[in-house]
């Protein structure tokens, strides 16, 4: 079924407050982007629960999702449906999906070039403390520059400096989670300079969660860091069909979902956070053959799987959220 099709058999109103002047002036900032990726949502889904996994819901169609679960060990309360913030640049729909008890929202540095940040900082205002924020920097290294002591501290540098932007851009004094953006070698992620960055920060209370996001070697960096026990946090791809194709570059990524499963059982049973993304790149997912496919039933597929904690999933329009928040019904 068509996102279309789907969007026009389903009913319902969400109150979704207005900033029209604010937005305006967040699209004009952006040169235009904030209206262009307002148009577009990535969408995915996943398979049928397994029995007996503690608080797994049940895989009854009619079964209501949990709303909140803590994330890991990291102290953070979370809604399981997320915000993925980086699509849109409308603060109309953080306020709506804060109205519907949606808390936990990811952005990222390099979302519209910052804005994407400065957005979500201005219209959150006054509910930060109701908000979990994750965010994301990138560790510009590759692992032959690991050798070279310049070329570290060229990135601890850059790191420090992005760390220190998104703080202004968010006005805030701490961000909940600050993710490594796309990491794809282990050697990176685990070099001892930048795991006591991120040790330092938290300490300073710069954040309270640290981790890393991952499209690539997803199943090999979660073993790793299975194997060194180091980050709070871990964003990973997830969906029934165990891949996506990037509807914006057409970059593509498939994993082996049952060992993607068995890393990321293995961590949260250690009590780290995992966070699912491309949530709804798999297309829309039917929980039986009863009911219509579609893309809330994908987000349900993975609330049922009970692998991942939340998911930050993009929401571009009031009816994008409408409809996923259909999986807690």
């Amino acid at each position: 079924m068509r996102r279309k099709e789907f969007l026009r058999l389903v009913g319902g109103g969400l109150a979704g407050a207005t900033l029209a002047g604010f937005a305006g002036k967040i699209a004009g900032e952006s040169s235009g982007q904030g209206r262009e990726a307002s148009s577009w949502v990535e969408r995915d889904a996943i398979n049928p629960p397994e029995k007996g996994q503690a608080e797994r819901v049940s895989d009854s169609p009619d079964s209501k999702a949990p709303r909140y679960q803590e994330l890991g060990k990291t102290g953070l309360r979370v809604s399981t449906i997320g915000f993925g913030v980086s699509r849109t640049m409308e603060p109309a729909l953080v306020l709506a999906v804060l109205g519907a008890g949606i808390n936990f929202m990811d952005t990222g540095r390099s979302y519209f070039r910052g804005q994407n940040e400065v957005m979500v900082g201005r219209a959150v205002g006054a509910r930060r403390k109701e908000v979990i924020i994750q965010s994301k920097l990138r560790v510009n290294l590759t692992g032959e520059q690991l050798k070279s002591r310049e070329d570290i501290n060229r990135a601890l540098k850059q790191m420090e400096d992005s760390l220190a932007a998104s703080l202004r851009a968010l006005n805030t004094d701490y961000i909940d989670i600050m993710l490594i953006h796309g990491a794809e070698e282990a050697s990176i992620i685990h070099h001892p300079e930048i795991m006591k960055f991120f040790e330092e920060k938290k300490k300073e209370g710069a954040i309270r969660a640290h981790g890393f996001s991952t499209h690539l070697n997803q199943v090999e960096l979660v073993r790793a860091e299975n194997g060194a026990g180091f980050y709070d946090v871990i964003m990973t791809t997830y969906n029934h069909k165990g891949a996506y194709v990037h509807m914006n570059t057409g970059r593509k990524s498939s994993w082996d979902q049952d060992a993607l499963e068995r890393e990321l059982r293995q961590a949260r049973e250690r009590g780290v956070g995992l966070v699912a993304m491309k949530t709804c790149s798999g297309g829309p997912y039917a929980t039986s053959a009863e009911v219509r496919p579609s893309y809330a039933g994908a987000l349900r597929w993975i609330m049922q799987r009970n692998v991942v904690h939340t998911m930050a999933v993009a929401m571009a329009s009031h009816e994008q959220i409408r409809e996923n928040l259909r999986a807690w019904d």
